[in-house]
């Protein structure tokens, strides 16, 4: 039987389990997959950020808040 560690019994804050748990999974936050899909559609758009919120399917004082807000 293995020999316990002095580590054995102490807990992962929820912090750290979080995160350890969307590397494993593959996961990313909203704010982070929102902020891609801006981006993207702003250097698709060339800039044009009307055009960026109707590639996003958002309206342009949305895309406004959303940049402001990220």
């Amino acid at each position: 039987m293995p020999k316990p560690t002095k580590n054995s019994n102490k807990r992962t804050s929820p912090e750290k389990l979080l995160a350890q748990l969307r590397k494993q999974l593959r996961v990313e936050p909203l704010e982070t997959i929102e902020l891609r899909a801006i981006r993207h559609a702003l250097q698709a758009a060339r800039g044009d950020k009307l055009l960026a919120a109707a590639l996003l399917g958002i309206g342009k004082t949305t895309l406004y808040r959303r940049l402001k807000d990220l």
